[in-house]
């Protein structure tokens, strides 16, 4: 398990990423020539309207009253670090190993992790965006919970995703990366540390076990996965939001570049929480590092270049398919319409754009069962949308009952209970002389605000509520 303890900045060596830099690496990923290598600042998730770490969510689950006995339970509320934050679930776990059998503790992280009673955690969208690199092939995670594995579910539909979790002493064919997998390039996930299961001595869940396991991960003559690392000696690493303790980062380090020459190692590190100690050791490795943008925000900004790459790429060689869904950058506005209203659709789309507000819109009008994934892909779209816009008119007075876009409105309306009622998903906007409460409106619209176009133009109030929101979206 990687930690998330406090550590110094490292602001006198900030580092960022010029232009050439991000060409180079999307260049590199596109030839399948970059390993990712996972760490906690990647798992934040929203919670009260505000971007939280899972690390603690899971230290304040973990920390609950209910699962000890009340004199534990008491320790570890006055024993809690200092500054008014709480526990992060790796620090609650040291202390709780001098208090607790390991298979408890054990039992009771996993139950924190993988939450089998209720709802999964939601998946960052960091995870999602690094799962919807398709370039990407193998994925290291330094985490012990299943949550990439949950990103290439959601991302990923088709090939089964090869899972390895290394474990000290484990037997070489069982936690080393299969041959097969370098071979036919299928989608894996690789855990350093093991992964969260009821069973002790699968995972890392304390700081003696870190140690437990890095000494394995170098013992090359007995434990140490000897494929993996011959497969990493002709990659570039990029190590996102490994925000490990120094001595820890070295032992990685060492591991995954130790057969390299010093001239030929390639990586980059990106972190906000990196000691200055491991900053001067990862420069004098030739590392990039990057301290002065956060993980989660260097993954998006990865994510969209790469698409962007994607798409000038197809642009240049082949033409768009008829049933091929056009590119959906995360968060961007959807604009749900009849085919009859395209038009002006498209002239909305062009001022939102112009004020630079992704958007998304279907480019033809389907029947109620496509046939193909298409609509699959619409599904996922509405789902990752900061709005849903559907454009009210009177054509809707007028349309038949089996029309593909009366079916995107059940999948948003599906969309909107997992959102909170301040974050106004739906956002209807009136093309014509359509009365507001409209009988023919389908009715999950009706208790919206409705915004109207004024002299055929999106009004700047409106501009601005998109704007805001997908900021705080995409955050």
């Amino acid at each position: 398990m990687s930690t998330s303890l406090p550590v110094r900045s490292a602001a006198s060596v900030t580092t960022e990423m010029t232009e050439n830099e991000w060409y180079k690496l999307v260049s590199l990923i596109q030839g399948g020539e970059v390993v990712p290598v996972l760490g906690p600042e990647l798992l934040m998730v929203p919670e009260n309207g505000e971007p939280t770490p899972l690390y603690e969510i899971w230290g304040r689950e973990l920390a609950s009253p209910e699962r000890w006995e009340p004199e534990l339970a008491t320790e570890i509320k006055i024993k809690q670090p200092a500054g008014g934050r709480g526990w992060t679930i790796y620090e609650l776990a040291n202390l709780l190993s001098q208090r607790v059998s390991a298979g408890d503790l054990a039992f009771s992280i996993d139950d924190v992790v993988q939450k089998p009673r209720g709802p999964h955690w939601p998946t960052p969208v960091s995870l999602r965006n690094l799962a919807a690199i398709l370039d990407f092939s193998l994925y290291i995670t330094t985490t012990v919970d299943h949550l990439m594995m949950q990103a290439m579910t959601e991302e990923r539909p088709g090939p089964t995703v090869e899972q390895i979790k290394f474990m000290p002493k484990g037997e070489k064919a069982k936690v080393d990366l299969p041959t097969k997998f370098l071979d036919a390039r299928i989608p894996g996930v690789y855990y350093l540390f093991g992964a969260t299961s009821k069973t002790d001595g699968t995972f890392a869940k304390t700081e003696d076990d870190l140690i437990e396991w890095s000494w394995s991960l170098l013992d090359k003559g007995s434990y140490a996965p000897d494929t993996l690392y011959d497969h990493l000696q002709t990659k570039t690493i990029l190590l996102l939001g490994c925000s490990m303790p120094d001595w820890l980062g070295r032992f990685f380090i060492h591991a995954i570049n130790g057969c390299r020459p010093l001239e030929t190692v390639k990586m980059y590190y990106v972190s906000q929480n990196c000691e200055p100690g491991l900053v001067e050791y990862l420069k004098r490795r030739r590392a990039k590092v990057v301290t002065s943008i956060s993980p989660v925000d260097f993954v998006e900004q990865l994510f969209r270049r790469w698409q962007e790459c994607g798409d000038r790429s197809a642009s240049e060689t082949t033409a768009e398919p008829v049933a091929a869904a056009p590119k959906f950058m995360r968060g961007a506005v959807f604009l749900s319409y009849f085919s009859e209203d395209r038009d002006k659709v498209l002239a909305i789309r062009k001022q939102l754009e112009d004020n630079k507000i992704d958007t998304w819109m279907d480019v033809q009008e389907l029947p109620e069962d496509p046939g193909n994934h298409y609509a699959d892909k619409i599904g996922e779209n509405i789902r990752d949308a900061s709005f849903f816009v559907p454009i009210i008119s009177r054509t809707w007075e007028r349309a038949g009952p089996k029309r593909f876009v009366r079916r995107e409105w059940r999948m948003a309306e599906d969309a909107a209970k997992e959102r909170r009622p301040e974050d106004y998903y739906f956002q209807p906007l009136v093309i014509d002389d359509t009365p507001s409460g409209a009988k023919f409106v389908d009715g999950v619209f009706q208790p919206a605000q409705w915004t109207r176009l004024r002299d055929g133009q999106v009004p700047p109030a409106f501009i601005d509520t998109l704007s805001r929101g997908i900021r705080n979206y995409r955050r």
